[in-house]
């Protein structure tokens, strides 16, 4: 795991891809990331998503340098915002432009809530 990641919520998200996915509640999601930058019903509609957390991470890199790793976290093709946001854990996607997003989510999640995403 990483020593320290830092990171922001962005609008760049344009271009993701699915990275992996992972089991968390919207709660423990918001401890680790803040409020979700997307609301589908307060941002402009539904389409295929309704929550959804844009972010920028800043991972430190084996030269002692950085570099920044969009990612984003989502729920997919849902019917209604609440089968996401209820206390249960829910399979959350991760999106980005390679295994670094993934990776990122995770660890800053594990730091965050103090456990690895559920199983």
């Amino acid at each position: 795991m990483q020593s320290t990641i830092e990171f922001e919520h962005t609008n760049a998200r344009a271009g993701t891809h699915l990275q992996g996915q992972f089991r968390a509640t919207y709660d423990e999601l918001v401890k680790a990331f803040g409020e979700p930058t997307y609301r589908a019903e307060r941002d402009g509609g539904f389409d295929k998503v309704w929550t959804e957390w844009n972010l920028e991470f800043r991972v430190p890199d084996e030269d002692g340098d950085f570099d920044y790793v969009v990612a984003t976290i989502y729920d997919w093709k849902e019917e209604s915002p609440y089968n996401s946001r209820t206390g249960k854990p829910y399979t959350w996607h991760i999106g980005g432009f390679d295994w670094r997003a993934e990776q990122a989510v995770g660890d800053v999640f594990a730091l965050s809530v103090g456990e690895a995403a559920h199983a």
